[in-house]
């Protein structure tokens, strides 16, 4: 068996819940490759671990792509959740209502350049990005609490929910999403190397057919995907995995999800993220070649269904 590395943006959870099934039973064997997720590792991001060859696919987004400064050599594969996870929830009682009312104010952002939405979302809301500060933090949640920090960007299937428990309800904050100002991101995406693509199409295939296997599983056996995530991460309750799923499942149900079918790498999210970039910074990479659909439309129609009602 080769090993092939799937980089997660995360620890083991049900955000990943399609390829912890892929990687544990065993759906790329019949073609002679172990899948093996590698959790995150906060000293080198997925696309950095993916370009330097320590693993050989990233769960990433296409912002993470272009942010790389070397999106000429990576391709946007499968994408599905096909809507942004992403909300920032900000305090009332430090005065803010609505987004302009954060300039002079800190914000929490993950480490490693994970702000894009976030930057997006202010610039197009009128604030300048010198009118308030971002402050890199790995725990968004604590800082909230703390009170270092009077707005952060979340997950809605994961830290807005350890925000309203340790506050004890969300009353005390307003809720910023960036659909609401046409700046929303994919969040995640499984991307692969242009140089690895080219040289491996047929493990390209049966990564994506068992990856693709393993999404369906999961949202059609939500108790066996639960079970094995609950084995992989017993540090999170199991209300808090099923609530994850259930979460993950409603943002993958959507969109292109439902007219081409799951997984479905959708143009849309990478050209979005090319208008992010143009706005924030000024520029922006070549659009040409940066999805390849190719191994989505190869892979069986029974695992790449838009048949979800």
């Amino acid at each position: 068996m080769q090993q092939i590395k799937i980089r997660l943006l995360w620890h083991p959870q049900p955000q990943f819940a399609g390829y912890l099934i892929a990687e544990h039973e065993g759906l790329a064997r019949d073609a002679g490759l172990d899948l093996k997720c590698v959790p995150l590792d906060f000293a080198k991001g997925p696309i950095a671990a993916l370009l330097d060859g320590d693993v050989d696919f990233a769960v990433a987004s296409p912002s993470h792509m272009l942010e790389s400064g070397r999106s000429d050599e990576l391709v946007f594969l499968l994408a599905i959740q096909q809507e942004s996870a992403l909300v920032y929830p900000a305090r009332r009682s430090a005065g803010i209502a609505r987004p302009a009312d954060l300039a002079g104010h800190r914000i929490g952002v993950w480490p490693g350049r994970e702000d894009l939405e976030l930057t997006f979302m202010l610039k197009r809301a009128g604030l300048a990005l010198d009118a308030y500060e971002r402050i890199a933090v790995g725990d968004t949640v604590a800082a909230m609490i703390e009170g270092r920090v009077d707005c952060a960007q979340m997950t809605t299937y994961h830290e807005i929910h350890h925000l309203e428990h340790a506050a004890g309800s969300l009353d005390d904050f307003v809720l910023f999403r960036a659909a609401d100002y046409g700046a929303s991101l994919l969040k995640d995406g499984l991307i692969a190397r242009r140089d690895f693509v080219a040289a491996n199409p047929h493990i390209v295939q049966a990564v994506v057919n068992a990856a693709l296997t393993g999404w369906t599983k999961a949202f059609h056996d939500l108790e066996a995907a639960i079970a094995l995530c609950c084995r992989l991460r017993p540090d999170m309750a199991r209300l808090e995995q099923e609530g994850q799923l259930a979460d993950i499942r409603a943002l993958a149900l959507a969109g292109a999800t439902l007219t081409q079918g799951l997984g479905y790498p959708d143009l849309k999210h990478v050209r979005q993220a090319l208008v992010a970039m143009a706005e924030v910074e000024g520029h922006a990479p070549a659009e040409e070649g940066l999805v390849d659909d190719r191994f989505w439309r190869a892979a069986p129609e029974a695992v790449r269904s838009a048949a979800w009602g």
